[in-house]
């Protein structure tokens, strides 16, 4: 599924479009599969894209942060 070339292309589509990195989005929407199917933890998933996202947005408002973590 996570490597579905119609996947790969609606991600894509829908990306390109966008004023930010079609690259982040892209590996940020194939682990959060990830999350949703229990290969990965949300911990990690926030570990591994916190310093991409505070890059790309400035900030990190996501709703979760990693365990101890009070940003």
């Amino acid at each position: 599924m996570l490597d579905d070339e119609d996947w790969q292309r609606t991600v894509e589509d829908i990306l390109e479009d966008g004023p930010h990195s079609t690259d982040l989005g892209q590996m940020m929407g194939r682990d959060a599969v990830r999350v949703s199917i229990g290969e990965m933890s949300e911990q990690a998933f926030h570990e591994k894209y916190h310093d991409a996202v505070l890059e790309e947005f400035g900030v990190d408002e996501r709703p979760t942060g990693p365990e101890g973590s009070d940003e």
